[in-house]
C-alpha cells in the first residue's frame, strides 16, 4: 500500500496544476483575442504624458537607476501573436531575447543584447526594465512595448500587501503611486481561485480511474460595470469547454521553464501551446457555470464571481 495522487512531495499536485493552466490558458486565449495595447516611441496620452518613458522604481531594493518602470504592468513577451485586423505586439523576432527589442536611452537605441553601461533585462510581468548597472538618474528611458489591458492573475498567490489602482491608462497618474507594480492590481483584472472543496466518483465499473470534480472561481474585477460585465462574459461562455494541460513535473524536470528565477524571458521561452504540446498532460472539462455580481464598497470598484466545478479524469486512484 502507498499514498496515492502523487509520485513525491515535490510533485505538483490536482489544484496546484489546475490552477497554473487556467491561468495560462486564459492569459494566452486572451492574448490571442487581442488583449494588448501598443505603445510607439514617444506616443502621447490625451492629458500630453509620453506613454513610452518609463521612471525609477519605487521598490527601495533596487540602487537608483538601476530599475525604470512603465506606466502599466503585464508586458507582452510572447511571439506567434496576430489576430485578424489587429497589428501584432511589439516583440522582436530574437529567440534568445523574447519580447521588445531593446530599449532608449536618451534618444539612442540599446538592443536586447547590447553588452556594456546599457546592458539591461526586462521584468515583463512588472512592466519593468532593470539595468545590469545604474544609469544616471536624469537619464530619459523610453521602450517600445505591448501591455495586456486584461490581467489573469493568481487570488491566493499576491503579496498580502496590495493595492488596486485606478486610471492606470493614464501615465500621468503615476506621480501619485507610492508602491511598486509588483505590489498592485490594475485593472480589469480575473483572478483565479481554487476552492478548497472535492467531490469524486468512479470512472467506470471495475476501473481505477475517478472522476475529480473542484470547484474554481473567477473573480472578475473593473472600474465600470460594463466592462465587469465583459469579463464575466468571457469567462462564463467557457462553460463545457475543454481544457488541454501541460505537466507542470514534467516540465520541471525538463528544466523548461519559460521564465527564469529574476522573473525574466529565458532564451527559447515556451509559450502557453508549447507548453501544452512538449509536456501533455491530461484535459479538464469547466462544467456547471453560476454568476454572482458583487456590490463594492467603493463606487469605482465593480466585481463579479464565476464559478465552474472543474472535472478531471485520474486513473492514479
Amino acid at each position: 500500500m502507498s499514498l496515492k495522487g502523487f509520485n513525491n512531495i515535490y510533485d505538483q499536485t490536482l489544484n496546484n496544476e489546475l490552477q497554473d493552466n487556467l491561468i495560462e490558458y486564459f492569459d494566452w486565449h486572451l492574448l490571442d483575442k487581442a488583449n494588448y495595447f501598443n505603445i510607439e516611441l514617444n506616443e502621447q496620452s490625451y492629458s500630453g504624458s509620453d506613454y513610452s518613458l518609463l521612471q525609477i522604481t519605487n521598490n527601495s531594493t533596487f540602487e537608483g537607476g538601476e530599475a525604470w518602470d512603465g506606466f502599466r504592468k503585464n508586458w507582452v513577451w510572447q511571439s506567434g501573436v496576430n489576430p485578424s485586423g489587429f497589428a501584432p505586439p511589439l516583440v522582436g523576432t530574437d529567440d534568445d531575447y523574447p519580447g521588445i527589442e531593446g530599449v532608449y536611452v536618451d534618444d539612442t537605441f540599446y538592443p536586447a543584447d547590447v553588452t556594456g553601461p546599457y546592458a539591461h533585462n526586462v521584468d515583463y510581468f512588472n512592466g519593468r526594465v532593470i539595468f545590469d548597472n545604474p544609469i544616471p538618474l536624469n537619464s530619459k528611458v523610453q521602450a517600445e512595448f505591448s501591455y495586456k489591458y486584461i490581467n489573469v492573475v493568481y487570488a491566493t498567490s499576491v503579496p498580502w500587501l496590495r493595492e488596486f489602482y485606478f486610471n492606470t491608462l493614464d501615465p500621468s497618474n503615476r506621480e501619485s503611486v507610492s508602491i511598486p507594480p509588483e505590489m498592485q492590481i490594475q485593472l480589469p483584472a480575473i483572478a483565479v481561485e481554487i476552492v478548497p472543496q472535492r467531490t469524486m466518483k468512479p470512472y467506470e465499473l471495475g476501473a481505477l480511474g475517478q472522476f475529480v470534480e473542484t470547484d474554481v472561481l473567477f473573480h472578475c474585477i473593473a472600474e465600470d460595470d460594463m466592462t465587469r460585465n465583459k469579463l464575466v462574459d468571457i469567462v462564463s461562455m467557457q462553460n463545457d469547454s475543454i481544457i488541454p494541460m501541460f505537466d507542470t513535473n514534467k516540465m520541471a524536470e525538463a528544466r523548461a521553464f519559460p521564465i527564469n528565477s529574476y522573473g525574466y524571458p529565458v532564451a527559447g521561452a515556451l509559450r502557453y501551446p508549447d507548453l501544452v504540446s512538449n509536456f501533455p498532460g491530461n484535459s479538464f472539462l469547466l462544467k456547471d457555470v453560476n454568476v454572482q455580481v458583487i456590490d463594492m464598497i467603493n463606487s469605482n470598484l465593480h466585481a463579479g464571481v464565476v464559478r465552474f466545478t472543474t472535472e478531471y479524469i485520474t486513473s492514479t486512484f
